[in-house]
Order: C-alpha cells, then sequence, then structure tokens
C-alpha cells in the first residue's frame, strides 16, 4: 500500500491555485456542474464540493447530471445549460472529442469551460483540473496489481467505456509502468462495465470464467470497483482474486475489512469538486492565467494545497488536485465519503 501512496503522490507534485474574488464578482456566476452521470455516488460526493464553493462565493450552481452515461447526454445538458443562462460550466467529459463543438459554440457565447476527472482536447475548455497526474495513476494501479498478484501472473482490467478519457490514459500508463517493472505480470483482457452495477458485475463474473488464472482485477471507476468487489466477496473467488483500483472509501469500507482483500485509492473527491469551481471563479473573475506554469492561490476552504501550478498534462494544460490516500483496514473510517 506506501508503494501506491507513494507512487500517486510522486505523480502529483504540482498545483495551481486563485485568489479569492469580491462578493460582488462572485455573484455573477452561475454555474452548472455536468458529470458523467447524474446518479453516480462519485460525482454526487464532488457536487459537494461544487455546492460548497459556490456558497463560498455566492454564486448561483445547478447539478445537471445526465441520466445516460454518453456524449450525446451531455452534449444535451451543456445546450441546456448554455441556454438557461450559466456562464461556467464544470464537465467530466464522457468523450474527449464529441463534446468539443458544444464546448466552443458554449466558450464563444463566453461561457467559462473547466472539466474535471475526465478531460476533453484543450479547444473545449481552459483547464482541465486533474486528479493526481495520469502517470502516477497508471503507476499506483500497477503497482496495487502487482502487489495483489505477488509479482506475476495474469490480471484484467475492469474500465468504464471503451471512449472513457481518463479511464484510457490510466491503463496506458499502467500497462507501461508493468511491462518496464512487472514484466512477469500480464493484462489478459480489459473489460467495460458501462459505469453501471449490473454491467459491471456481469462483466466481473465474465473475466473471472473466461480467464481462471487472473489474480487481480483493475477498475480504476467508483462504480466498477464496487461491483468486482462485491461480486468477488461473495464468490468462491474470495482470496484467490483480489480487487483493486480507485474508489469512495464508504463504497469499499466492507470490502476492505471483510477479509477480501480488496484495495482502493482516491483523492478527496468533495475537495475536486470544490477546486474546479474555484479555478473556473480564477479565470473568469480575476483573469487568471491557465498557461502552462502559472500559479494561482487556493480558495480559502480548500483542504488541499495552498497553490497550484498549471502543468502539461497527457490531453493539455491542467492542475493536479493533489496526493491521493490510500484505505486500508486501518484508516478506512476515518474517512467519510
Amino acid at each position: 500500500m506506501k508503494k501506491v501512496l507513494a507512487a500517486i503522490a510522486t505523480g502529483a507534485l504540482i498545483a495551481t491555485a486563485f485568489v479569492a474574488p469580491s462578493s460582488q464578482a462572485a455573484a455573477k456566476l452561475k454555474i452548472a456542474h455536468i458529470p458523467k452521470l447524474g446518479t453516480i455516488g462519485y460525482f454526487q460526493a464532488a457536487d459537494k464540493g461544487v455546492q460548497r464553493a459556490c456558497k463560498e462565493l455566492g454564486a448561483t450552481c445547478a447539478y445537471k447530471g445526465p441520466t445516460e452515461i454518453t456524449a450525446a447526454a451531455q452534449v444535451k445538458e451543456i445546450n441546456a445549460a448554455v441556454q438557461g443562462g450559466y456562464n461556467v460550466l464544470i464537465v467530466a467529459a464522457n468523450d474527449k472529442d464529441a463534446l468539443v463543438p458544444a464546448l466552443k459554440a458554449a466558450q464563444k457565447k463566453g461561457v467559462t469551460v473547466v472539466t474535471y476527472d475526465s478531460d476533453v482536447a484543450p479547444a473545449g475548455r481552459s483547464v482541465f483540473v486533474n486528479q493526481a497526474s495520469s502517470e502516477g495513476i497508471g503507476n499506483a494501479l500497477a503497482d496495487s496489481a502487482a502487489d495483489l498478484a505477488g509479482g506475476s501472473g495474469d490480471i484484467a482490467v475492469l474500465s468504464t467505456t471503451p471512449d472513457a478519457t481518463n479511464q484510457n490514459v490510466w491503463i496506458d500508463f499502467m500497462k507501461k509502468r508493468l511491462a518496464a517493472k512487472y514484466p512477469d505480470i500480464k493484462v489478459v483482457a480489459t473489460a467495460y462495465g458501462l459505469d453501471k452495477p449490473e454491467e459491471s458485475t456481469t462483466e466481473t463474473q465474465g473475466l473471472i470464467q473466461k480467464y481462471p488464472t487472473i489474480k487481480a482485477i483493475v477498475a480504476p471507476t467508483s462504480v466498477g470497483i464496487v461491483a468486482a468487489a462485491k461480486y468477488v466477496s461473495g464468490s468462491a473467488s474470495k482470496g484467490k482474486v483480489f480487487v483493486t483500483g480507485l474508489g469512495l472509501p464508504n463504497d469499499m469500507k466492507t470490502y476492505i475489512k471483510d477479509g477480501s482483500g480488496a484495495q482502493a485509492s482516491l483523492w478527496d473527491v468533495e475537495n475536486f469538486g470544490y477546486v474546479a469551481v474555484q479555478v473556473a471563479n480564477a479565470i473568469r473573475n480575476n483573469k487568471q492565467s491557465v498557461k502552462v506554469g502559472a500559479v494561482v492561490k487556493s480558495g480559502k476552504g480548500d483542504k488541499g494545497l495552498k497553490s497550484r501550478t498549471v502543468t502539461a498534462g497527457a490531453v493539455g494544460n491542467e492542475i493536479i488536485l493533489g496526493p491521493a490516500t490510500v484505505f486500508t483496514a486501518k484508516n478506512v473510517d476515518q474517512y467519510n465519503f
């Protein structure tokens, strides 16, 4: 577990922040939070931070989570928000390219766009707020999988959708890390649970049945990791196949503590939403530069870093939230999100 934390922390030695605006300027903000899917607990947790930042800034804020995890559903929400007079969009993208035309049109109308969690092409936004460096996350997933697999053997991946920007980048970095550091570990398959519990459970079962030699399933998705861990916990694979990935502590607590041997790590999701809003506010109200190398001060309610520096990410300019936390049986009860 120490290896997992170190990998993410190393990839996340970065930062941006922002100068708090006057309450008069902040009161002009009308923010639409558009996650990948409105019903996912991860994004609902992030929205708590969005709402906290909006209250701090005196801004109007609305959760516009789509009911389907598709680019088309997000485009519909984007267009509706612009028509509704929202001047800031906080978006976790379902597709890197498909949202760009709608987001470019929004920007032409004076709307400030900040992506978080999952990026779009740079033309569609001002800056991307990333959980940690993509390479750091990929390395952490690789190290955790290697730890659970005992340094050799077969593993599998349970992702969201084939087009999920963040998932694909993390998985690519994970595979590079495995090839370089753990050559005796082989990724035998990647399945897609569509960020739905039923599909994720079915895909987990399918992976175990089709590949009986797998030692670990890596699920870099808060829905997939819970579905996989729950299935394994109640099956004959408990103690034989281990689940790791990215998950909320409240969701994973049972499987971390019930002898399944599950691991999970994540950043402060609530603060994630807070930082995304504060970055957007800094851009819109304080004319903050988000070019690579720019430094901005954090909002007064930031639970993480006091300042962050804009860096060059896998897709474009990005801001790193900060180091992640590894949830274990020893510490998971200390967290409530």
